[in-house]
């Protein structure tokens, strides 16, 4: 029942992926910390025809899980039958652990993460579904308004801020460098938390930051901070960044709950499908985000996905292999979670 939907933190951390937590942290392409939910405005109905009424979903607190939180306040997924519980989770690494030990069923998280631990046969990642493709806007490479930063060939042997290696904030710039014949190795990245840029940049300890929403409106506000080059761009255009996935295998939900994924999936898409409705989508800025209401005005606001293309997400894939993140081809159809009779 969802008087007001619960949610926890998992700080707990099992083997047998511990070991590959450092790399995985790098996979936080969040655009803006969110947490708490509220009502859900429809009536329960029947939960005849999934396997699983209640499930628990590994959120992190970014905007891009903005809809599903509407989802839950708007009762989406009551009217599939399901009861859905939020758990915010600490990092990708602990939304991977938490659907490898069945602590949750689903889990959001930015798609390297889960590309990455497939390729190393940690789990059967499925994924349920898309959440949301960049747009111009979204991941920006900035620098401080007085600096010598100013396009993409200045950033050979300047400190750029990220958020870790072998992320979206690393990868998408480099592409973009690449395609434009810049020696991306010059450059010295420093990972630390997208909350600690602005504050770095202020100081001169970076050139430079890459940063996602809302964090880039928040830096030409804060800071006066220019934008160098945007990392949706070119080769990166488009690209998706997050979804939500779930383990399979014998026994494991993706496997053994097909008409719940496929519930799962029609009541997120019917929420991502109001994303573009800056009018719903911003009140959901400002009541989950630590943001204004002035900010969340300008924040841009990415595609979220109403479908799930394994061809789309195969370009995440591609991009890790060209880097060298991932060793080999990795063929993502294989990853796509398979509905219930009830799916579309």
């Amino acid at each position: 029942m969802f008087r007001r939907a619960t949610t926890r933190r998992i700080t707990r951390v099992r083997l047998p992926i511990a070991a590959l937590a450092v790399t995985l942290l790098a996979t936080l392409s969040g655009c803006g910390l969110l947490g708490g939910d509220d009502e859900g405005s429809a009536a329960p109905q029947s939960s005849a025809g999934v396997e699983k009424a209640k499930i628990k979903v590994g959120v992190l607190p970014v905007v891009d899980v903005a809809p599903f939180y509407r989802a839950i306040e708007q009762g989406y997924f009551k009217a599939e039958g399901l009861e859905v519980e939020p758990v915010v989770m600490a990092s990708g690494p602990a939304s991977i652990n938490g659907i490898i030990n069945g602590d949750i069923d689903i889990a959001f998280a930015s798609y390297p993460a889960p590309l990455l631990a497939q390729s190393k046969k940690v789990a059967d990642i499925k994924i349920v579904a898309d959440a949301l493709a960049a747009k111009p806007g979204h991941l920006v490479v900035v620098a401080p308004p007085n600096s010598t930063l100013k396009k993409p060939t200045d950033m050979p042997g300047k400190k750029i801020a990220i958020t870790a290696r072998n992320s979206f904030t690393d990868l998408a710039p480099m592409a973009v460098m690449k395609t434009q014949g810049v020696d991306f190795s010059q450059v010295q990245w420093v990972e630390m938390p997208l909350p600690e840029m602005i504050p770095a940049m202020e100081k001169g300890s970076v050139d430079g930051a890459v940063v996602v929403e809302p964090w880039v409106t928040t830096a030409m506000k804060r800071l006066g901070a220019v934008p160098v080059f945007d990392g949706a761009s070119g080769p990166t255009a488009e690209m998706p960044m997050s979804g939500y996935i779930a383990v399979g295998g014998n026994g494991k939900f993706a496997t053994t709950s097909p008409n719940t994924v496929a519930a799962f999936q029609r009541a997120l898409a019917k929420a991502q499908a109001e994303g573009g409705d800056r009018a719903k989508m911003e009140p959901m800025f400002v009541k989950y985000a630590k943001i204004d209401q002035q900010t969340a005005q300008l924040v841009t606001i990415s595609t979220y996905s109403t479908s799930l293309e394994a061809n789309r997400i195969q370009r995440v894939a591609n991009l890790m292999e060209e880097f060298g993140v991932i060793k080999g081809r990795l063929d993502v159809s294989t990853m796509i979670a398979n509905s219930g009779s009830s799916g579309k």
